[in-house]
């Protein structure tokens, strides 16, 4: 197999933005379970809107990383119609990566209620439109589910790769784990 990897950065920052999605995801779904206008609920929300904000800052941290280097290249080579599906998939991965906070965003700033970023006041409407709000909150969460559901996907992918056709597709993002790895 090759030792063509990806760098240390887009490896770290690959796996630092798979976390918080998942993280943000599995939150939005317990967000559910938990009374209306409880402390917990509240706490739920706040920490999801974090790794929300997070995600889109090491995104575009990540966008600048890719852009200046390209993707190693994939030994054994896979087929012409794996390799487009791939790029289709991954630009599907970082638009949904940006749109479902940018859409998060603009539904807290359309909904008027005070929101911040670990204690910095972030800007909100001066006329909210809860009826924008809403729809903007339906539009979210469809989008979060369908960027959960792509990266799911995505690492099945990985998996098949690394154990059945046995090429070092997912091993060019692995962390290192040994020396000499």
């Amino acid at each position: 197999m090759s030792t063509n990897r990806y760098s240390p950065w887009l490896r770290r920052l690959h796996w630092l933005i798979a976390l918080l999605i998942v993280a943000a995801w599995a939150l939005a779904e317990t967000r559910g379970y938990t009374q209306r206008g409880s402390d917990l609920r509240a706490a739920v929300t706040w920490t999801h809107i974090q790794f929300g904000l997070a995600v889109i800052l090491l995104m575009l941290l990540r966008l600048f990383a890719r852009l200046r280097s390209a993707a190693p290249p994939i030994t054994p080579p896979i087929a012409i119609w794996q390799a487009w599906l791939a790029k289709l998939m991954h630009l599907a991965l970082y638009a949904l990566a940006f749109l479902v906070p940018i859409l998060g965003i603009a539904m807290q700033y359309t909904k008027g209620a005070s929101w911040d970023l670990f204690g910095l006041s972030l800007p909100v409407s001066a006329s909210p439109d809860r009826d924008l709000a809403h729809q903007l909150e339906e539009l979210h969460e469809t989008c979060g589910n369908v960027l959960f559901w792509l990266a799911m996907v995505h690492a099945a992918v990985a998996l098949f790769h690394h154990w059945v056709t046995r090429d070092d597709t997912l091993r060019r993002m692995l962390p290192v784990l040994r020396s000499g790895d």
